[in-house]
């Protein structure tokens, strides 16, 4: 029995490492962005432990369950380690500038998200395939049709990682990734003061909600022209994934709203979310004002069913930023 489980461990083991190099390989090419740094490596490990039961000469009848079975057991078990493993990775404050160590904090933080994605897509797989297991499931173990429905439910498991893996080619499938979000603030301020304080840019001075934490954040405005039609303003981001720059031109403007639209994005965001345009409106209110800040943006990563969600969520808090930022600063 202690043989037993060694075998098992060293099976996860070896397919954890081959699913993870398989994507590390496509992060370093144009498919970056696709299901297949996403999705595939689910394929590789499902193939990983099905030739290991076919070396071991395990291909009994059920043998497909096994293979789900432990297959959602690696990706799982994967996706908790190196979460756990990207909450204690350094961020670029606490790097000391050391190379070495900005490598190996960037390759955690996206084999953390390669892996919590594989992981859910491997116990949804599972749990797909379980249910019809039990729904088919043969009275006779040693009927031929079994191992047939083994080979047919691995096989068909196989095609919809391939199907799923090819979203975000466009010569295949990709969703839309167009999106908006808003956030308001009222602020106890007349509008005219409100404009004001938008005239220059800042560092919020709050605590920034913690979720952030791992994304590209702001280091400082290079140029800050105003709000005017045709201002210029540029802000340096830096992150995990390195630094750069987000250059922004005020290309409408009235009494109310300002729209900046974004000329050119070299910032660690590019790879993972295209920003469009940041439009700033300022109503009057009862009292105040009613701050509103759209950030309109393309989503760049698939699959669409995680990516959307997440890049929305963040994207929403980095609106309230600002908002809050300008209420602060125009309520002081």
């Amino acid at each position: 029995m202690p043989i037993k489980k060694a075998a098992s461990a060293i099976a996860h083991l070896v397919s954890a490492g081959a699913g993870l190099t398989y994507a590390w390989f496509v992060s370093q090419s144009a498919l970056m962005q696709t299901g297949l740094q996403f999705i595939a490596p689910v394929l590789v490990i499902m193939l990983v432990h099905l030739i290991w039961l076919t070396l071991s000469g395990d291909l009994s009848p059920g043998f497909s369950n096994v293979v789900f079975r432990r297959c959602a057991q690696t990706a799982i078990g994967m996706a908790a380690t190196i979460f756990l493993a990207s909450m204690v990775a350094p961020q670029p404050a606490n790097a000391a500038g050391s190379d070495i160590v900005m490598v190996a904090a960037t390759v955690v933080f996206c084999v953390a998200v390669i892996a919590i994605v594989g992981g859910l897509v491997a116990l949804i797989f599972y749990g797909i395939f379980k249910g019809v297991s039990a729904a088919f499931k043969k009275s006779d173990a040693n009927d031929p049709e079994s191992r047939l429905y083994d080979f047919g439910s691995l096989t068909s498991a196989g095609i919809l990682l391939v199907f799923f893996s090819l979203e975000g080619h466009p010569e295949s499938y990709a969703f839309d990734g167009h999106n908006t979000v808003t956030a308001i603030q009222l602020i106890d301020a007349a509008p005219d003061q409100v404009w004001r304080t938008m005239e220059t840019a800042t560092s919020p001075d709050f605590p920034l909600p913690s979720i952030l934490s791992s994304f590209p954040r702001p280091t400082q405005v290079i140029v800050d022209e105003g709000t005017d039609l045709g201002a210029m303003r540029q802000v340096e981001f830096a992150g995990r994934e390195g630094s750069g720059s987000l250059t922004l031109q005020v290309t409408d403007r009235t009494d109310a709203s300002a729209t900046f639209t974004v000329l050119s994005d070299t910032s660690p965001y590019a790879d993972w979310v295209s920003h469009q345009s940041i439009i700033y409106r300022a109503i009057p209110e009862e009292g105040g004002t009613r701050l509103s800040v759209t950030l309109n943006y393309e989503r760049r990563l698939a699959p669409a069913w995680f990516f959307s969600p997440v890049t929305q969520g963040a994207t929403f808090l980095a609106a309230n930023v600002l908002a809050r930022d300008v209420k602060a600063r125009a309520e002081s």
